[in-house]
């Protein structure tokens, strides 16, 4: 008798192979479909998407600033409870905000790109 585990990641495995194959034709389809004429035709309309880009940029940027302000204060109230955890902490803490500064800067490069 299987685990219900197993029968759920059977059910996910087979739901995967079947839109791989169903998504076969879309994937394989000409780049002349409606939706390319659309992105085509918003690619010369850049002047409605700077406003959206602008709030875009916005909210990444404050997003990353409070993600790192968390970081930061959880790292200094965990240092002052163990002081000699401290470097280890600090190490966690400087290897966390800069995965979160990537993903800022990511975040910002594709909302610049959105408007090319």
């Amino acid at each position: 008798m299987t685990s219900s585990l197993e029968k759920s990641l059977r059910i996910v495995l087979a739901a995967t192979i079947a839109f791989g194959i169903l998504a076969a034709p879309a994937i394989a389809a000409e780049p002349t479909s409606p939706a390319a004429v659309v992105a085509e035709e918003a690619k010369h309309d850049t002047n409605l998407l700077r406003p959206l880009v602008a709030v875009g940029a916005g909210i990444v940027v404050l997003g990353g600033a409070f993600a790192i302000g968390r970081l930061a204060t959880a790292a200094m109230e965990g240092t002052a409870r163990q002081p000699e955890a401290g470097g280890a902490i600090r190490t966690s803490m400087i290897i966390a905000a800069a995965l979160i500064e990537g993903f800022t800067l990511f975040a910002l490069i594709v909302c610049m790109i959105a408007t090319k």
